[in-house]
């Protein structure tokens, strides 16, 4: 399905939409050239997303994934009229993590949108805050069953909204796990965040965004904390054409 397509399906029949919220969370999340620090800046702009979606859409779908090394649920998916306030702890307590992961984290988004089985049974080595959302949410029935349930509930318009202030370097490349994503349909916005646009590797991040119907990637980089927070309140409506 091209992206047209799918656009113009979202607009006539206002499908409920399944976000995955992909966050990196490299060491270099936590330079305060955005104060306090750039993760916090991402936090506070995915907390903004929540609190938009909720308030226009409460039946979408949410859930969050933080990656570095390696990728982590750190909130499995849930319908915004359940489970807002959840997702914001979440996003208040994240972990920190190493490197900069997009593949890991693309692959374990898919999981998550498509119900692919989710083998967890120890707890992260992600210091204390992803201990306690493993023991928070993974223990207490949001497990991968959960997540294949939710999935299969209805025809939704699935997407992922990535955030990284750099390079991926780690995994390998993303963009091959990227296309097989959006030849299933789902749109991926990214979002490039720091000091300057340098830091991130625009023409490989490129490959990972989707296109819009006229033919723009739907990719940016924002420089401060109060236009990425614009920008999520953009990002939390539903799809239209462009």
């Amino acid at each position: 399905m091209n992206y047209l397509n799918f656009a113009y399906r979202t607009l006539k029949r206002g499908l409920t939409e399944f976000v995955m919220i992909l966050i990196d969370l490299s060491n270099s999340m936590n330079n305060d050239d955005w104060q306090p620090s750039r993760k916090a800046g991402a936090s506070k702009a995915n907390i903004e997303l929540i609190k938009v979606k909720t308030q226009h859409f409460p039946n979408d779908i949410v859930g969050i994934i933080g990656f570095g090394t390696n990728a982590q649920v750190l909130h499995p998916p849930i319908r915004l009229c359940e489970g807002a306030d959840s997702l914001c702890r979440v996003l208040n307590r994240l972990p920190d993590m190493n490197w900069t992961n997009f593949t890991a984290a693309l692959e374990l988004a898919e999981t998550c949108l498509f119900g692919k089985p989710v083998t967890k049974t120890t707890p992260p080595n992600r210091g204390l805050c992803g201990f306690l959302s493993w023991l928070l949410y993974d223990q207490q029935g949001l497990d991968s069953n959960y997540i294949k349930e939710i999935s299969k509930e209805g025809n939704y318009i699935r997407r992922i909204i990535l955030l990284s202030d750099g390079d991926y370097n780690e995994g390998g490349s993303p963009i091959k796990v990227a296309r097989i994503l959006k030849n299933k349909g789902v749109v991926i916005d990214c979002i490039g965040i720091g000091g300057s646009p340098d830091e991130v590797e625009v023409e490989k991040i490129k490959e990972v965004a989707s296109r819009n119907s006229d033919g723009s990637l739907r990719y940016c980089f924002i420089g401060d904390q109060q236009s990425l927070i614009r920008k999520y309140e953009s990002l939390a409506h539903h799809i239209r054409l462009v």
